[in-house]
């Protein structure tokens, strides 16, 4: 298709070169009849002459006179492609351009299973939470790294896959390694937030028992002076 393309661009440059030396020279022979003070009016055999002049002159320039039939016939081709339209046909055009049987392909979604099974590990309660926090900043630091492990792909392709993901867009970097290491770290700093929210509702817990108890304990010391003070009265009137 890229091939097809370049050449269909090529020889739109060459009509493009071919009107335009046209058009010079026909306005440079125009040009030199007006300047001419009395001009010669042109014969029969002159105007046959400037027409096989141009007709070799087009032919020269174009090649042949089927070209234009075969820009017409590929321009037809071409505009019956339609490339894809919707959401759903850009994934699965995305899905049929990826090779998922080599090896290279294989490696990184092992790798993104990896990544996944420890960050599950790790966001369970009672883990360190600088272990999970380092585990962030690791991801952050390949995501921040792509664009450079992108330019290495793209002139190391040949060494492990069998064509080249790595374009100056990033798509199949961004896709396929940047996009499932944030939306795990996502997962993980969501787990972060949610235990935190539970440690808050905790300590609200234990503050509010505090304050219970402290409630009850000054009940139980009133009623204690209370009880003490009646005895002492009694004891007086006796």
């Amino acid at each position: 298709m890229a091939s097809i393309y370049n050449q269909l661009v090529e020889d739109l440059e060459k009509v493009a070169s071919a009107v335009e030396q046209g058009y010079d020279y026909m306005v440079g022979a125009a040009k030199q009849q007006r300047d001419d003070e009395m001009p010669s009016p042109m014969t029969d055999e002159q105007d046959m002459l400037f027409e096989e002049d141009g007709e070799d002159f087009m032919e020269d320039e174009f090649g042949s006179p089927l070209m234009g039939m075969a820009d017409n016939v590929m321009s037809d081709i071409m505009s019956t492609q339609v490339g894809p339209q919707t959401p759903r046909e850009h994934i699965q055009a995305f899905a049929a351009a990826i090779t998922w049987e080599e090896p290279f392909v294989k490696c990184l979604l092992a790798f993104h299973v990896a990544v996944v099974l420890l960050a599950i590990s790790l966001s369970r309660n009672g883990v360190n939470m600088y272990l999970r926090l380092g585990f962030m900043i690791v991801i952050g630091a390949i995501v921040r790294l792509s664009e450079y492990l992108n330019g290495i792909g793209a002139r190391r392709w040949r060494d492990f896959a069998t064509q080249n993901y790595f374009d100056r867009g990033g798509i199949f970097m961004g896709i396929m390694v940047c996009a499932p290491l944030l939306v795990t770290c996502a997962g993980m700093l969501f787990s972060l937030i949610r235990e935190a929210s539970y440690l808050l509702v905790d300590v609200k817990k234990m503050k509010l028992q505090q304050k219970q108890r402290a409630q009850s304990r000054g009940k139980k010391t009133k009623q204690g002076k209370g009880g003490s003070s009646g005895k002492k009265k009694s004891s007086k009137k006796e």
